[in-house]
């Protein structure tokens, strides 16, 4: 407990029953009230809402209200009654006839539930300010600042709709970028992910999860979820859990139901690899309630491979599955793969038959799943930097900018799989990539308008400024001049604190552009010996400079008209 620190304000005599008077000790600016009993209580006398002087206010009995927007608060505890978080409250006390007040700081044993339990109070009612003072006040106070983002997942995992969402990603993601950001400053990196929370969940109720069930095993885990059966599934998952079972083997079973459909345009695997990646960085203590918002996410996510645009890549995928196993284990590292050859075919082969094919030829050749899946990134890279701009501005589709980085973030998360899970069904991640992929040329831009890769003496400050004229040329050649001359750490460091500093205004738009940043940063690492490396960064830098269309409400009118007067059902492009 902290030592206190009685510090003198007034002699009680002047301070009149029924009053509000001002002091100033050091960095504390108080308000003291005396109630008409006589008590004597001390807050802060800066209202939390909006830092006006609580001192202008009125007392009546307990209770002081700001003059400013009404809020109330108990000058007792500082308890906020109308509004929203609670002011400081300081301990008082009355010494020969003097008032004193403890301005010691809060022990930070004591005051992190109350500081925590107010910052998801803040997520709950989307009140960004309150949750980001409370997040600062946590950091501050010692609270690891990664266990902060898991908190922010985990309010998610709980009061999501129908399962994990975005902020899941966007977690793990700034999480990466806490190295950067110390001490309070890392709610620099934090905030997106508070923001997205609280637009997503506000007021939605907890979800209570159903009954641990025994037994849990893989195979019953994957039939529950083929049958839908969301209360089984669930129950075994936390069976599992309660069991003791390692985290690596239930991530295991998890890994193997997401191959069993690619859902849901690849979200649920994008957050099953941030889930782990966010419980690796901040401990276990909340595995069980994350990988069961992942679950239920999983068991109410669309199965793209069962309707109608991806039946010829599931129908490929049936043909071949049964060799997949053996095919793995047959895999070689010194098998030759023709990558330009391969790549050609998923991202410009005339069917489904091409894109399936290059890539099954490519696993009989010996050639390992982790390779090709390198190369899947370059592929899908090449969808991301081929995009249409005008697509993403029409009114009459349905496809946007945010359609086509899906692409490259499912490519990326396919090879972080394959990279460490050992397991026989694992290949057929591959082949959703490639129906991923392959199912969204029509998205490209022709061919006389795509951008050249060519590279122009710049500087990061260039590139930035680029970025912000919204010239994909002149930031794309820049961003290339940078990486052949070593400077990508430099490059990487701004373009993450861009995404941080509110170039875009909506949630989801801004979750899209760290994803991306995070995820290109990373395959760049991977890809050091490829030869086509380069369209990574080039990708994502045309992406950031390019106009991105956020508000969306008119082109809603739009498509309603046309839907329910005309009978016109938005036209897709890619499904």
């Amino acid at each position: 407990m902290s030592a206190p620190v009685w510090t003198p304000v007034a002699p009680l005599a002047d301070l009149a029953p029924g009053s509000l008077r001002t002091f100033k000790r050091g960095p504390h600016q108080l308000v003291i009230a005396r109630t008409g009993e006589g008590l004597v209580h001390a807050l802060d006398n800066r209202c939390p809402h909006e830092g006006y002087p609580l001192a202008q206010g009125e007392l009546k009995g307990c209770a002081l209200t700001c003059a400013w927007h009404n809020w109330k608060f108990d000058v007792r505890d500082g308890a906020c009654t109308v509004g929203g978080e609670p002011v400081r409250a300081y301990a008082t006390r009355v010494v020969e006839g003097e008032v004193q007040v403890d301005l010691a700081d809060p022990d930070p044993e004591t005051s992190i539930p109350a500081w925590r339990a107010s910052l998801l109070e803040g997520l709950s009612k989307h009140d960004n300010g309150r949750a980001i003072r409370d997040g600062v006040r946590l950091v501050a106070g010692g609270y690891d600042p990664a266990g902060l983002l898991v908190d922010v997942a985990r309010h998610d995992a709980l009061h999501a709709e129908y399962g994990t969402t975005h902020v899941l990603a966007v977690a793990a993601d700034v999480a990466k970028l806490l190295q950067r950001y110390a001490g309070p400053e890392a709610l620099y990196a934090i905030a997106p992910a508070i923001d997205l929370c609280g637009e997503t969940n506000r007021s939605r109720p907890r979800r209570e999860w159903p009954e641990p069930l025994p037994g849990a095993d893989e195979r019953g885990l994957r039939e529950a979820v083929e049958a839908e059966d969301l209360e089984l599934a669930l129950g075994l998952l936390l069976g599992a859990f309660d069991a003791g079972l390692p985290r690596a083997e239930i991530e295991g079973w998890l890994l193997a139901v997401l191959s069993d459909h690619f859902l849901d345009f690849g979200h649920e695997l994008i957050y099953m690899v941030k889930t782990r990646e966010l419980l690796d960085r901040a401990g276990e203590e909340h595995a069980r309630d994350l990988y069961a918002g992942l679950l239920l996410r999983i068991v109410y996510g669309t199965r793209e491979d069962t309707l109608p645009y991806m039946a010829s890549y599931a129908k490929w995928l049936a043909g071949v599955a049964p060799e997949l196993p053996d095919v793995r284990s047959g895999a070689r590292p010194g098998a030759t793969l023709d990558g330009p050859a391969m790549r050609s075919a998923v991202l410009d082969g005339p069917n489904a038959a091409a894109a399936c094919g290059a890539l099954w030829e490519a696993l009989s050749a010996g050639v390992p799943g982790e390779r090709v899946a390198r190369e899947l990134v370059v592929a899908a890279a090449e969808r991301l930097l081929r995009f249409d701009l005008e697509i993403d501005a029409r009114q009459d589709v349905v496809e946007n900018w945010l359609w086509v980085t899906h692409r490259f973030t499912f490519a990326a998360a396919v090879r972080q799989v394959l990279a460490g899970w050992d397991h026989p069904d694992a290949l057929r991640l591959l082949f959703q990539a490639v129906m991923f992929l392959h199912s969204g040329r029509a998205m490209d831009a022709p061919p006389e308008c795509r951008l050249a890769l060519e590279s122009e003496p710049a500087t990061v400050d260039d590139v930035l400024a680029a970025i912000a004229a919204r010239d994909p040329e002149r930031a794309v050649a820049g961003a290339l001049h940078l990486l052949e001359q070593g400077q990508l750490v430099a490059l990487r460091e701004a373009l993450e604190d861009l995404s941080l500093r509110d170039p875009l205004v909506r949630p989801i738009v801004v979750a899209h552009v760290i994803k991306v940043c995070v995820a290109t940063f990373e395959e760049l690492e991977e890809l050091r010996q490829h030869p086509e490396r380069r369209v990574v960064l080039a990708a994502a830098v045309r992406f950031l400079a390019s106009p991105v269309v956020e508000r969306r409400v008119h082109e809603e009118v739009t498509r309603s008209i046309g839907w329910v007067v005309d009978g016109k059902v938005p036209r897709k492009l890619t499904q």
